[in-house]
This record gives structure tokens, C-alpha cells and sequence, in this order.
């Protein structure tokens, strides 16, 4: 007898189960997926104890004739193609064929679909893969899927389940991926019989961004808009003060395909660089697209790893797109109504001297398209994520126009003075604006020698300076000594470990080359730089940081309106060079909350 044997189509269903579910959150994403190919308009959700037990998705969408709700169940069998061209041009979100068998393989599973043209419909019923029921159904227009008892003929895979909270977390989260793509869809998620979420059809993507992301997040929000070499570029960005823990609130698209891709990840981190610190990540929502021949769709059984033709012209627009919409991030004004009297009548007098005044501005960031040319590019068609007023719905939320947002500047604002001499205090319309002077100076520094490395001249020191490495670190700068003399550093190996160094680039003439050549490893460290881009980054950190003003430096009233003119010139005036913020507003509302007016 031969050892070589085919595999029993219940086993190859269960073996293909694991590549495709891998959790109840798999179950979800598909089924939602072919609701959204089906051209529905209200999609429902309804988990039982996280989906362990029980999950229900409900559709209005084209439902199926009773031949092809059969067909759907068996494997390789789909409506989205035909050929092997058709796979080059495909938009839809599933065509696989595996979902619905797979599904079925390992669950109890029910399948409840009729037309809209149909008299009735059709009832399935397969548990661990076996058919045990087809009959006719009453229901209404669409599609029913009901997936009970999740691996309940695996246990080996049923004890890789966590708890029904983390199941029902992973679910959220691709359900807020999934309704994020598609606001013209009316989503919701039900938990227990309890309803969770309820996004409304909406009128666009920004008004699904509130849905998804809360008010709380719409101030802090730019939007995308860029589109270059037939790539366009979409979506919103959270400024860099708003910071995670892990990269859960990056929602990177494809062509309307949520993705989990570690280029287009860390393209996103690489534009954030400098703005946030090490082991932070940003809240952003990123759309891409592109021609469907220009990206593989179809390389993994989840549909959840992309590859693309030509990765690195798309991580350059992307790159591109990003860098110009967070650099055109400037301070504005939005003219509000008259200030609330918060003040007793008694008060009065006070109010009128200046402390409240009416139609106050309130002071936010908002993107503008910078008046030079930026150092890191510029941004096209970049509009502000509206602030959203308490009373005003989700639904009802739109991109006000570029006039209603006057610009303000740092310079603009009456200075008050300094705290502890490291400390700048303002007076904004609507509260205290506090700037640290040190990460101020910083990031003015930092951007300027960014923009200058590699283009000054390199500054030739009267005698060569050796310099005593460890092996690890002799290591490193052996690598990068091309990248350095391109930066102007003039070095030559001295043997062993040792090095000589005869020039250093003109904006570092001042720092001793020995502390220089350490600073830059051990900022080049932190930050792992791959090529010139990540070297001239750590070598202007050092710079700033060696020459900015330092805290506890007293500032003459001339020094303080100079440095806030360099302020208000330089790009992503947020955080300075490690991600530390620059600057923060004490509202008027927090300090009459402290002392309990309000």
C-alpha cells in the first residue's frame, strides 16, 4: 500500500478553517465583507459571549438565488471572478471562496438568504462541515449567517480562544476598521443583546471618524488629501500630542481594504519621527489607492498582507503626502460666540478689563499650506478636521471653509513672562499658553540644521582630533563612514579602533568632535537610522540639543520675541526633536474650574 493518500474534504475544509479563521474576529470580518459585496446598506452584528458561543451577521443586501446560497457553501466557489485576469483587476473585498466552507467546517452554521425578487427563501444548515438541512425560509430581503459553537469540533484550536472580553475586543476592533472604510453603510454592533455601537450612515469619511474615533479626537485631527504618480493619498491624522502605546490606532487602507502591512507601518512612523517619542505610536486613518494591477491582493488566505508592484514609489508619495500634511499643521483661530458670563455681577468690572472678551478665538491647531517652502515638503489640498461644538451631532459635521480659521501666531500673543526661567507664559484668547523655551529653541534648531545637513560646507578643524571608540561602536561608524563625509564630517580609520577626525560639518564647529561623534552614536542608537535620512536626523537632535537655550537661561523680552518668531516659522511647531511636547494651553475653562466658578 502506498503512504501518500488525498485528504477527506472534511479535513481539507478544517485545514484551510485554520489559514482563514483564526478567531471569532475572522468569522466577523469576513461575513461582514461579503455583506459589503452584496451591496447592502444596514449591516448588524450580534455576538454572544464575544463570539465563543454565537455570531449573527443580518444584511439587507442582494441576497442569493437557492442554487448559488448552495454553491456558496462548497469551496473555490464565487461570484467575484472568473479568470486568472480577473484577479489583476479585483475591487471586491472577498473572492477567495473559502469563508463560508471554511466557516462552516468548524462551527454550527446557518445561512438565511432570498432575493428581493423572490417569493422566499432559503434556509442551510451545515455543522462541522456536513450539509444536514436545505429548505425554504420566510425572511426578508438579504442575507443571515449564523456561526454557533466555534470550533466546537476542534478543541485543540478551541482552547487557543481567549475570554469573551478579548474576543469581543478583536472584533470591535476590525468592526471599527471594516465601517470606517465604508460610511455609506449603517453599521451596528450588538454584544449580550445589548447594542454597542451604532454608526448611522453617514455623509462621508469625516463624519465616520467621529462615529469611530469620538469628538474627543476632532480637534487634535488634520485631513489628507495628495495625489501624485496615478497614487492618491486620503484620510486624517492625529497631531503628535496625541499619543498611543501600541499601533492598534493606525487604520492603514488599500483600495478600500483594511491592511496590516509593516512597510506602510512604519512609512507612517518614519513621518512621525522626531515629532513623537521612541515606543509611542500616532492615531491616524490612512487611505491609499491605486490601480488594482499595481498592488497583489492575493497573497495571503486572510486577504490581510498586501505586496505591491513598485513598494518604493509608494512609500515615497506616502511618505510625501504625509510629511506636507503634518507641516502645514499651524495655530489658527475659529471665531466662536461672545464668552459665557462666568464671572458674579460683582465681577463684572474685571471681565471688562480684558480677562474675557467677546468673540474670543479659540487657540487650536489646524493645517495651513506654508508661506516657504517647507522642510519636509509640502502638503497639497490639506484642509482642518473641524472642531465639532458639544451640542452639534456627528451627523451633521463638515469641513469649514479655509476663511473661517484665521491664523494665529505665537509672536501675536502678549507675553507675560517666564516661570523658573525656562518656562514662557502667553496670553491667548481663551487661556495660558505655556512654552518650554528649551524644546522650543530645539525644534527650530532642529528643523533648520535638518534642512542644511549635507548642503554647508564642512568646517576644517586647525588640528586633527583622534578619538577613542568602543569596538561596537568603531563598528558602526565604519559603516556610515559615507554617509558621514556626504554630511561633512571629514574622517579617516586610525587603526584598531581609533579614528581621526579632520572636519565636522560648519553648524557643529562649536561642539568638541569627540563628544560630537559620541552624542551622534548614541542618538543613532536610539533612534536605529537606516541610511543618510536617519543619520542627518540624529546629527541635527544633536545639534539643537547642544545648542538651544537651556532651562533656567534668562531670557530678555527681545530674546523671547525672537524665539517666538522662529517659532511661528518653523514647521510642526508640536514636540521637539524627541517627541517631548513644546507647548501646552491652560484654558480658561480649567483654571475657573479650579477655583470652582463654574
Amino acid at each position: 500500500m502506498g503512504k501518500i493518500a488525498i485528504l477527506p474534504d472534511i479535513l481539507c475544509n478544517q485545514i484551510a478553517a485554520g489559514e482563514v479563521v483564526e478567531r471569532p474576529a475572522a468569522v466577523v470580518k469576513e461575513l461582514l465583507e461579503n455583506s459589503i459585496d452584496a451591496g447592502s446598506s444596514k449591516i448588524s452584528v450580534s455576538l454572544i459571549q464575544g463570539g465563543r458561543k454565537e455570531i449573527r451577521v443580518v444584511d439587507n443586501g442582494c441576497g442569493m438565488h437557492p442554487d448559488d446560497a448552495l454553491m456558496a457553501t462548497e469551496r473555490h466557489a464565487t461570484s467575484k471572478i472568473a479568470s486568472v485576469e480577473d484577479l489583476a483587476s479585483v475591487m471586491t473585498l472577498g473572492f477567495r471562496g473559502e469563508a463560508l466552507p471554511s466557516i462552516a467546517s468548524v462551527s454550527r452554521f446557518e445561512l438565511v438568504t432570498r432575493e428581493a425578487s423572490a417569493v422566499g427563501g432559503t434556509r442551510i444548515r451545515i455543522e462541522g462541515g456536513v450539509l444536514r438541512d436545505v429548505c425554504e425560509a420566510g425572511c426578508p430581503p438579504g442575507t443571515q449567517v449564523l456561526v454557533r459553537d466555534l470550533f466546537h469540533n476542534t478543541p485543540a484550536r478551541q482552547k487557543f480562544m481567549r475570554t469573551a472580553e478579548t474576543e469581543l475586543a478583536y472584533i470591535t476592533d476590525q468592526f471599527f476598521r471594516i465601517s470606517l472604510a465604508h460610511p455609506e453603510i449603517h453599521f451596528q454592533l450588538s454584544s449580550q443583546e445589548r447594542l454597542l455601537h451604532d454608526f448611522p450612515k453617514a455623509q462621508d469619511t469625516a463624519q465616520r471618524a467621529a462615529q469611530v474615533f469620538g469628538r474627543d479626537l476632532l480637534s487634535s485631527f488634520v485631513r489628507i488629501e495628495f495625489e501624485k504618480d496615478e497614487t492618491e493619498v486620503s484620510g486624517y491624522l492625529c497631531l503628535p500630542q496625541v499619543q498611543r502605546t501600541n499601533s492598534q490606532s493606525l487604520f492603514l487602507y488599500v483600495n478600500g481594504r483594511p491592511v496590516w502591512d509593516r512597510l506602510l507601518q512604519r512609512t507612517v512612523l518614519a513621518a512621525y519621527e522626531a515629532l513623537i517619542p521612541r515606543g509611542k505610536y500616532p492615531v491616524a486613518a490612512v487611505f491609499i489607492r491605486l490601480s488594482p494591477a499595481a498592488v497583489d491582493v492575493n497573497v495571503h488566505p486572510a486577504k490581510r498582507e498586501i505586496r505591491f508592484k513598485k513598494p518604493g514609489e509608494v512609500m515615497r508619495v506616502l511618505r510625501e503626502a504625509l510629511l506636507g500634511t503634518l507641516s502645514g499643521a499651524r495655530p489658527t483661530a475659529q471665531v466662536r460666540p461672545a464668552a459665557p458670563d462666568f464671572f458674579p455681577r460683582e465681577a463684572s468690572s474685571f471681565a471688562q478689563a480684558g480677562f474675557l472678551r467677546e468673540n474670543q478665538a479659540s487657540f487650536d491647531f489646524a493645517p495651513r499650506r506654508p508661506a516657504a517652502a517647507p522642510v519636509f515638503g509640502g502638503g497639497e489640498n490639506v484642509r482642518a478636521f473641524p472642531r465639532v461644538p458639544p451640542d452639534q451631532s456627528s451627523e451633521t459635521i463638515g469641513f469649514p471653509p479655509p476663511e473661517a480659521s484665521p491664523e494665529i501666531t505665537f509672536a501675536s500673543l502678549p507675553v507675560i513672562g517666564q516661570l523658573a526661567n525656562s518656562f514662557l507664559l502667553l496670553e491667548a484668547p481663551d487661556g495660558l499658553v505655556i512654552i518650554d523655551q528649551h524644546a522650543a529653541h530645539e525644534r527650530v534648531l532642529f528643523n533648520r540644521l535638518l534642512a542644511r545637513t549635507g548642503a554647508s560646507a564642512a568646517q576644517l578643524l586647525t588640528r586633527p582630533e583622534l578619538v577613542h571608540l568602543m569596538p561596537g561602536e568603531a563598528a558602526l561608524v565604519k559603516r556610515w563612514l559615507p554617509d558621514l563625509r556626504e554630511m561633512g564630517f571629514e574622517l579617516e580609520h586610525f587603526g584598531g579602533t581609533d579614528f581621526s577626525v579632520h572636519a565636522v560639518p560648519a553648524p557643529l564647529s562649536e561642539v568638541p568632535p569627540a563628544e560630537l561623534i559620541r552624542d551622534l552614536l548614541k542618538f543613532a542608537e536610539e533612534d536605529a537610522p537606516t541610511g543618510r535620512s536617519g543619520l542627518a536626523a540624529s546629527l541635527a537632535k544633536v545639534a539643537s540639543c547642544r545648542g538651544a537655550v537651556k532651562a533656567g537661561m534668562k531670557l530678555k523680552p527681545e530674546e523671547i520675541r525672537h524665539l517666538l518668531e522662529m517659532l511661528d516659522d518653523t514647521s510642526l511647531p508640536f514636540t521637539c526633536p524627541h517627541g517631548r511636547p513644546l507647548w501646552f494651553k491652560l484654558s480658561y475653562d480649567q483654571i475657573l474650574r479650579s477655583f470652582k466658578r463654574t
